[in-house]
């Protein structure tokens, strides 16, 4: 039965074009029925005016009232910036045309662009051209390939090699010593059990995150966080590929020493790699910085600066043993929101089709039918990997979750985008066997 509440939610697209329509000079950032283009949605309209990194809440297809009511005062008291975005755009691409640059789409490179320049600048005027051109060449210039070179220069350095590990291990051997005190399991299962507001801003409140990442460094961390894994979904904890043995190792510096894949034990050059992805030209910073600043998120609990982000990891933990979609429905007893993420997996076409596949003789694949077997197995294992990834992602920038409906988000948008990923790669091994499978039939 439809509720109140979900009669007056709207969809977002709608609310998005409503909104747009009202900002004028924005013809150049908006399709053909007036509304905004995707790329002006993806580029500049969700991560720079509404930044749904932070808030998901108004990045949901579905917008209640208030939330409908938040992006549509955002975008329009961004109007006149965005209305300068416009025209600096059309300044852009002209330029780019002059300088001769063909590398990357012109929209994923300009729109953001241009938006810094309306943010530095205002709407443009008759040093504009000359303005466009200097922003494209430090853009091109400094680019993330050429600062991943001077990246490899900078590692390849025995001196800077040398020092740089010395200065790891210092930080990680001079931590903080956090105990894991009983008293963070009860804040995990309250949030994992009905994400209340209140029990959320305890649990973050709460040293949690540092101190189960820092216990997995001593004797007993590891079996502290499956206790802690156990006690709150009701299920043993699988390996999450977190470390590979029972303490994490001080991660290597170069990406080339690297034992294997594990999270907590991905090298500097890695990670590093990853933050020069999520930097624009409009953030500009040396290697050298961009590397100490990892050397010290490195050194943190989980890898995370940020307290908040590694509680939020932990959280991730403890709900993640659920995941578990070719088993169908989760086992009665492990938290309600952990059982909604199963299922919104489980119910997936092509976790179905893999399931008839271990029932029966029906092949899954032509040939890929272990590798892929395998990735739903450890469904958990890849939650957790690409939660990491959107954590670190905020710590580099300096975004932070607020609410417990953002942590809601935050979960279930990762688990949907693992489970699209892993759709797509069964997609991909059907169309590549079908040839095969039709011969056979």
């Amino acid at each position: 039965m439809t509720t109140a509440g979900q009669q007056q939610s709207r969809l977002r697209s709608a609310v998005l074009a409503q909104a747009w329509r009202r900002i004028p000079g924005v013809e150049v950032l908006s399709a053909g029925d007036g509304g905004p283009l995707t790329r002006t949605v993806k580029k500049i309209i969700d991560p720079l005016v509404l930044r749904t990194a932070a808030r998901p809440r108004l990045g949901r297809p579905l917008l209640a009232p208030e939330a409908a009511a938040e992006v549509t005062e955002l975008l329009l008291a961004d109007a006149a910036r965005l209305g300068a975005t416009a025209a600096w755009f059309t300044h852009l691409k002209r330029q780019r045309r002059a300088l001769r640059i063909t590398a990357g789409n012109v929209q994923d490179v300009c729109f953001p662009l241009a938006y810094e320049l309306a943010t530095s600048f205002g709407r443009p005027d008759a040093s504009a051209p000359e303005q466009a051109a200097a922003a494209l060449r430090e853009w091109h210039g400094e680019d993330s390939a050429a600062a991943v070179d001077q990246l490899s220069a900078y590692l390849a350095d025995p001196r800077a090699t040398a020092d740089l590990t010395a200065e790891l291990r210092r930080r990680w051997h001079t931590t903080p010593d956090n105990p894991v005190a009983p008293d963070f399991v009860p804040l995990l299962d309250a949030v994992a059990n009905g994400f209340a507001d209140e029990d959320w801003q305890a649990l973050a409140g709460s040293p949690a995150g540092h101190a189960f990442g820092l216990a997995l460094r001593r004797p007993g961390g590891a079996a502290a966080l499956a206790r802690a894994v156990h006690e709150v979904s009701g299920l043993p904890a699988p390996d999450l590929g977190l470390q590979r043995g029972d303490r994490t190792a001080v991660p290597p510096l170069n990406q080339r020493d690297e034992a294997g894949g594990e999270l907590l034990e991905r090298s500097i050059e890695r990670r590093v790699r990853a933050s020069l992805r999520r930097l624009s030209a409009a953030e500009p910073a040396s290697i050298a910085d961009l590397v100490d600043d990892e050397l010290s998120r490195t050194a943190a609990g989980f890898g995370l600066e940020t307290p908040v982000l590694a509680t939020c990891f932990v959280l991730g933990v403890v709900l993640s043993p659920a995941l578990r979609p070719l088993d169908g429905s989760a086992p009665g007893g492990i938290p309600a929101f952990a059982q909604r993420l199963n299922a919104q997996v489980a119910r997936e076409g092509y976790v179905l089709y893999a399931r008839r596949a271990l029932a029966g003789s029906t092949p899954l694949t032509a040939r890929a039918d272990a590798d892929i077997l395998r990735e739903l197995r450890e469904f958990a294992k890849r939650f957790l990997a690409r939660l990491w990834v959107r954590l670190h992602g905020f710590d580099v920038s300096g975004q932070t979750p607020a609410a417990a409906a953002d942590i809601r988000d935050l979960l279930t948008g990762v688990v949907r985008s693992t489970s699209l990923d892993l759709r797509t790669k069964v997609r991909r091994a059907l169309v590549a066997g079908l040839p095969r499978l039709e011969a056979v039939s």
